[in-house]
């Protein structure tokens, strides 16, 4: 999967070399609400919530026809997920409220390559994109009667050492509006094909997904 990945996206940045008539550029920025796909022992975790986040980036469009295209992406965005739960339980006679909330926050240097389809002032777009993760940190913090606990760390990456693999490899899709020439709006959900977890196998996998709303401004 990872030679594939690399593959299509060497053949759209070759032919875009010399074969398209047009270029335009532009950026972005919006939120994201992000969730890792995990499975421990074989068994999905179904508590994991979606965070919200945000991203930001620039892009090319090579256009090939009125209603083809295919558009490179330098983006930063925040990936990873949530846990978040609350409690009351009576002891001796006394009701004793609990809060617990957990983030698993990713910071990715994202290159995409999407194959773009124009209708009008509406597009779709869909291609592969390659992940590179810069900074992760986990938080949580647990309130139980008037107490409160925090806890911070940052997330080591590696293959062989880290708690999680530093590239991640997907497939993002999305679809957009050109509210004129330079203004315009798309959302779009990126799904991870890369197992993440830093010992991970089939049984124990982490894989990021996540949706995405921006808007776009182009030259």
């Amino acid at each position: 999967m990872k030679k594939l990945g690399f593959a299509l996206m060497g053949l759209l940045m070759i032919s875009s070399t010399g074969a398209f008539a047009q270029m335009s550029f532009g950026v972005k920025a919006g939120l994201n609400y992000s969730n890792n796909i995990m499975k421990y022992d074989g068994k999905k975790d179904k508590d994991a919530k979606f965070k919200p986040g945000f991203n930001i980036g620039a892009f090319a469009d090579f256009e090939l026809s009125d209603l083809l295209a295919v558009e490179a992406g330098l983006n930063v965005e925040t990936k990873g997920h949530m846990y978040k739960d609350k409690d009351e339980e009576e002891i001796l006679g006394k009701t004793y409220k609990s809060k617990y909330k957990a983030t698993a926050n990713l910071v990715y240097v994202t290159v995409p390559v999407d194959v773009k389809l124009t209708f009008g002032s509406f597009y779709v777009l869909a291609g592969p994109y390659v992940g590179v993760a810069a900074t992760g940190k986990a938080k949580s913090k647990t309130e139980f009667d008037g107490n409160t606990e925090k806890h911070n760390e940052s997330l080591e990456f590696g293959d062989d050492h880290g708690e999680l693999k530093r590239l991640d490899l997907g497939l993002g899709f999305g679809a957009g509006y050109e509210i004129n020439d330079n203004l315009g709006v798309r959302a779009g959900y990126d799904l991870g094909l890369s197992n993440i977890e830093g010992k991970g196998n089939k049984d124990n996998s982490t894989k990021n997904s996540s949706i995405n709303v921006s808007v776009t401004y182009k030259f």
